[in-house]
C-alpha cells in the first residue's frame, strides 16, 4: 500500500502545511478565485502560448475519430493505443472539474484564499483541465471537456456534500487514483510519442505540472486527517478506484483493469514527480 496513506505526528502535519503554503504561493503566485488563475502560472502559460510545439505529419490520432468516441460512454473495439491515451486523457479530470465547479458554486470557502491551500487546490484543477487540453493539441486534437457519468457525478456529490473530515478520507483515494492515472499516462506516452521528441517534451512539461500538483493534494490531504481517517482511506482506495474507471474505460483498454489497480494500490506518491525540479519537497516525518 501507498504510504499516502501513513498517519503524520500533529507536529509533522502542522511543519508541513506551513511549507506546502509556501511551495503554492511560490509556485503558483495569487489566486484570482472569480477568474480561476495564478498570476504565476498564467505567465508560464503565456510562456508556452508563444513558442507552441506541435506534431510534424500526418496526426497520430483522427480528429473524426476521437470526436466520435468521446461522445460515447464506452469506446468503439479495435481502437489503437494513440487513440485511447488521446480519449483518456480527455476524459481523466473531468471528475475533478465537476467537483470544484460544483463545490464553488453550492458550498463556497470564505477564508482568505492567500491563507488558505485548499483554494490554490480548487484553482489547480482549473489549470489541469487547461493542461490537458494543450497536451491534445500538441498531437494535434482538440476537445470540449464533457461531464463524468452518472456513478462519477453522484460520488462527486456525496463527496462535496459530506463534512470535511469525511469527505477529505474519500478525496485522498481519487487523488492518489490522479497521481497513478497521470503517471501511466505520461508513462505510455514516452513510447507512443518518441518519435518526435520535441512534442514528447512538451507533453512531459506539461503533465509535470499535474503531477507536482496532484502530490501536493495527497501529501496535503494526508496531512488533515488523523490516523483513523487515513486507515479508512487505505480500505476505501480500491473502491473508489473501480468507481473512477467506471467512468474510464479507455483507461482500461489502454492499461488492463488487473494492472490500473495494482498501480493505483501501489501508487508511489513520493516518486512520482522527483524528476521536476519545482516539486514540493515534503519534510521528513
Amino acid at each position: 500500500m501507498s504510504s499516502a496513506y501513513e498517519p503524520m505526528t500533529a507536529g509533522a502535519a502542522a511543519q508541513f502545511r506551513e511549507v506546502y503554503l509556501a511551495h503554492l504561493r511560490q509556485r503558483d503566485g495569487v489566486p484570482d478565485m472569480k477568474t480561476q488563475t495564478f498570476d504565476i502560472r498564467e505567465k508560464f502559460f503565456a510562456a508556452l502560448d508563444q513558442a507552441p510545439v506541435l506534431w510534424r505529419g500526418p496526426p497520430l490520432v483522427a480528429q473524426q475519430v476521437f470526436d466520435r468516441n468521446h461522445a460515447r460512454a464506452t469506446p468503439e473495439a479495435g481502437l489503437d493505443e494513440a487513440t485511447l491515451w488521446a480519449l483518456a486523457t480527455a476524459k481523466t479530470n473531468r471528475a475533478e472539474k465537476f467537483g470544484v465547479e460544483y463545490s464553488l458554486e453550492h458550498a463556497p470557502h470564505a477564508t482568505d484564499s492567500l491563507t488558505d491551500p485548499h483554494a490554490y487546490i480548487q484553482v489547480e484543477e482549473f489549470y489541469h483541465t487547461r493542461i490537458l487540453k494543450d497536451a491534445l493539441r500538441t498531437i494535434g486534437l482538440t476537445m470540449e471537456v464533457t461531464p463524468p457519468g452518472f456513478t462519477v457525478r453522484s460520488m462527486v456529490l456525496s463527496m462535496v456534500r459530506l463534512p470535511a473530515a469525511y469527505a477529505n478520507v474519500v478525496i485522498l483515494c481519487g487523488e492518489v487514483f490522479g497521481v497513478a492515472v497521470f503517471s501511466l499516462l505520461l508513462e505510455k506516452a514516452r513510447s507512443l510519442f518518441a518519435e518526435q521528441p520535441q512534442a514528447l517534451a512538451r507533453i512531459e512539461q506539461l503533465f509535470s505540472q499535474i503531477l507536482v500538483d496532484e502530490v501536493g493534494h495527497v501529501q496535503y490531504l494526508r496531512s488533515t486527517l488523523s490516523p483513523t481517517g487515513l486507515a479508512w482511506a487505505r480500505r476505501l482506495a480500491p473502491w473508489v478506484a473501480r468507481g473512477a474507471l467506471h467512468d474510464l474505460p479507455e483507461l482500461v483498454a489502454l492499461f488492463g483493469r488487473e494492472r490500473l489497480m495494482q498501480y493505483v494500490v501501489e501508487a508511489d506518491v513520493e516518486r512520482a514527480a522527483e524528476r521536476y525540479p519545482d516539486r514540493l519537497r515534503v519534510p521528513a516525518v
